[in-house]
């Protein structure tokens, strides 16, 4: 595989693409995001949720095989809340029998209702990338960003922004690698902006 095999398409939410980018999911987030403690069913659900709402989603494609995705829009994080609302028994059941999410999500919760919290100045938001990278196939997370871009030039949106967990070191660089620009930080996360 090298970077010219890499095609950019638009990401339908078809049961087939759910399933590939379902399963990246968990191939690629670490154990600290919540959703990947969801089960496919869950998981299919909370993409499709994403992808109905969302204005820009794309997958990258290698030889058949999507080896990366993008989605982003405005107001993702009411999708979210519907979507747990919608879901509430069974988001309950994956918190419950994964404590350590318990004390992060209350903290979340008593941030918001306590301190007036911080909100991005960018509208549109990069909602969740992932890609595979390896020796033989690179700058897959690059094109993905490069086609959102074009995108958001085309529709006269000249500023977006994203945010990162702390920890996650290797995105942090490679957002800063894109052009972002640090913007503020919460407990956990780092929020970035950028303007094209």
């Amino acid at each position: 595989m090298i970077n010219n095999e890499i095609k950019i398409e638009i990401l339908s939410n078809d049961q087939d693409s759910l399933k590939q980018i379902a399963k990246l999911h968990k191939q690629l987030f670490d154990r600290d995001h919540f959703t990947t403690t969801f089960r496919e069913g869950l998981l299919l659900n909370y993409f499709n949720a994403l992808l109905k709402k969302s204005q820009f989603n794309y997958k990258a494609i290698v030889e058949e095989e999507i080896v990366g995705y993008l989605i982003a829009g405005k107001n993702l994080d009411k999708v979210l809340s519907d979507f747990s609302r919608q879901n509430f028994l069974k988001v309950f059941y994956y918190l419950v029998n994964n404590p350590k999410f318990i004390k992060e999500k209350i903290l979340e919760l008593l941030r918001k209702i306590l301190l007036n919290s911080q909100k991005s100045s960018a509208e549109m938001r990069l909602f969740i990338i992932a890609a595979k990278h390896s020796k033989d196939l690179k700058g897959v997370g690059k094109k993905l960003i490069q086609q959102l871009e074009r995108d958001l030039l085309q529709n006269n949106i000249t500023c977006y922004g994203l945010s990162v967990r702390k920890h996650n070191f290797k995105a942090i660089e490679f957002y800063q690698q894109q052009g972002f620009v640090e913007e503020f930080r919460t407990i956990k996360s780092i929020y970035f902006i950028k303007n094209l």
